[in-house]
């Protein structure tokens, strides 16, 4: 256990090292507000380095899209901005499809898109191989946004902790924070293993944490953790530039010519006990989502009984096992509908969990009670993408300034209503 030690007090403390404490961290320190930022593993060691590295503002619901076009702006100069190379590429995102239904869905979506003046387009089964030239598939067409991107999610967050850094930010990994003190109806600091940090604003961005950090003052926040399988291959033949989802995987290749490949909508939940605890709010989402979700039931469940899950010292880093048999289906059907020179090697496979609400949107709001804290958390799969803007408004809303977006979707109590899943895209 690390040694007690005295820890200077902060304007603001922030809870998590993932992409959006981080962001936070960073625009916070920019704005010459005094912050620290604590993660009880190592930066970025959960999600923020596990997910696909898409950057796509292609099929958003209606509230985030917004939010997104805003930050596409900021990721197409993020890397000079931080000085580091991130992997952007900016090739587009493009979705592929095997039949009319599926195409109706697109032009429904695009139309949205449109309404925001956003580049999306459909593609006939023609142009599809003006995007990826060695698609086999026999598709009926696809929805396609030039301006979307990819980047490389195990360089991002640590980029942004380089230059919070340089700009006086305070960053301390393997400091779980055990609690939020509050006093006066207001926050008053962090409780951590190390010692306490007096504070005047806490965020929570704990991602899959956060339901369990916020639930001691009182606060649901119905989320569930849910597992994605990822792989990488070794390098291959330039293929596409463009970020691609068709039925049964989703890739995108980077400039070095290493393939990620994921099994597109297919995904695991553990079954744990907030699976029952907030089963009323998932089940709209469930029955929607019933053919790309599978429920298993075992170890995490096991540990949440026996309060594993709620001592955050316990996990530094939560690390589960790729699932073989999703990702064996995935690789071969990119081998069967995307030709390549070469054989395809899996260099290595991995997996994340998901911070998971009912609507699929994430949280951002600055509570009134208690007064101070902000929570920026349960971004469904959506946080890498959206992490550099909601690190921005964190920074924005923490000093008082003006949001200049509608954040009433991303507030905290729309969870006391019924529970409406955003239509899948």
């Amino acid at each position: 256990m690390p040694r007690q030690m005295p820890l200077a007090p902060t304007e603001v403390a922030i809870i998590g090292a993932g992409i959006v404490g981080a962001a936070s961290a960073y625009y916070l320190a920019k704005k010459g507000v005094p912050v620290t930022l604590l993660e009880k593993g190592s930066i970025a060691g959960e999600q923020s380095s596990r997910n696909w590295g898409f950057v796509r503002q292609q099929g958003r619901h209606a509230a985030e899209l917004p939010l997104m076009m805003a930050c596409n702006k900021i990721w197409q100069t993020l890397h000079q901005e931080l000085a580091t190379d991130l992997g952007w590429r900016q090739g587009g995102n493009l979705r592929i499809a095997v039949d009319e239904e599926r195409i109706a869905v697109f032009e429904s979506w695009q139309r949205l898109a449109a309404e925001y003046g956003l580049d999306t387009r459909i593609l006939s089964a023609t142009e599809l191989r003006d995007v990826v030239p060695s698609l086999t598939l026999a598709a009926r067409g696809g929805m396609y946004t030039p301006s979307d991107g990819q980047a490389d999610p195990t360089r991002v967050t640590a980029a942004f902790c380089m230059a919070a850094r340089r700009l006086g930010a305070r960053i301390y990994e393997h400091c779980a924070v055990t609690r939020v003190e509050v006093g006066g109806g207001a926050v008053r600091g962090v409780n951590t293993e190390r010692g306490t940090i007096m504070a005047g604003t806490v965020v929570c961005a704990a991602g899959v944490w956060s339901s369990r950090m916020l639930r001691p003052l009182g606060l649901r926040l119905p989320t569930v953790w849910v597992r994605n399988s990822v792989a990488r291959t070794e390098p291959v033949a330039a293929l596409t530039a463009s970020a691609v989802w068709m039925p049964g995987v989703a890739f995108r290749q980077a400039v070095d010519g290493r393939v990620t490949i994921a099994p597109g909508a297919i995904a695991q939940h553990d079954i744990m006990l907030d699976s029952v605890r907030f089963a009323t709010k998932f089940w709209p989402a469930l029955r929607q989502e019933k053919s790309s979700l599978t429920l298993r039931m075992g170890r995490p469940l096991l540990d949440d009984i026996c309060g594993r899950y709620g001592r955050f010292t316990t996990h530094r880093t939560l690390n589960p096992r790729p699932d073989p048999v999703a990702l064996r289906v995935a690789v071969d059907a990119f081998n069967k509908r995307v030709a390549v020179d070469q054989t395809v090697r899996v260099a290595r496979s991995w997996a994340g969990y998901i911070d998971m609400t009912p609507d699929l949107l994430p949280v951002l709001d600055a509570l009134a009670a208690p007064s101070g804290l902000l929570v920026a958390t349960g971004f469904s799969g959506h946080g890498f993408g959206l992490g550099p803007i909601a690190g921005r408004l964190v920074a924005e809303m923490a000093t008082g300034c003006g949001v200049d977006v509608d954040l009433k979707p991303f507030q905290l109590q729309r969870f006391s209503e019924p529970a409406t899943p955003q239509p899948v895209v």
